[in-house]
Order: C-alpha cells, then structure tokens, then sequence
C-alpha cells in the first residue's frame, strides 16, 4: 500500500448559512496550497488564511 499527502483547500464558510461548511478541493499535480488557490479561481481567499467556496460566497459569507 502506498500513502500519498497533497494539499487542498477547505472552506471556512458556514453551509447554506446553517453550520459548517464541508467543502475542499484539491488540483492534481499540485504541490502548494497556492497552486490550488490558482487553479480553483471560483475560490475566494480571504484575511487570516480563511477560503470561502462558490456556494457559501454566494451566500454572502464574507
């Protein structure tokens, strides 16, 4: 069995403005969290390190 890590981003919004929101994703071939960011532009970026999802941005978890 092999074991691989690669970096993903989880949201930090709340789902559907109810509780925790589950959302991540990842980017094959990515190394970085950066790389993920860039490749998911749909993805906001927020201060203190948080990410927000389409569905939550839509929300309006900002």
């Amino acid at each position: 069995m092999t074991a691989a890590s690669y970096p993903v981003i989880r949201c930090d919004g709340e789902e559907n403005l109810g509780g925790p929101c589950d959302n991540e994703v990842g980017l094959p071939g990515a190394t970085t969290v950066a790389e993920v960011r860039k490749g998911n532009p749909d993805w906001h970026p927020r201060p203190g390190g948080r990410d927000i999802c389409p569905d939550c941005w839509k929300d309006d978890i900002r």
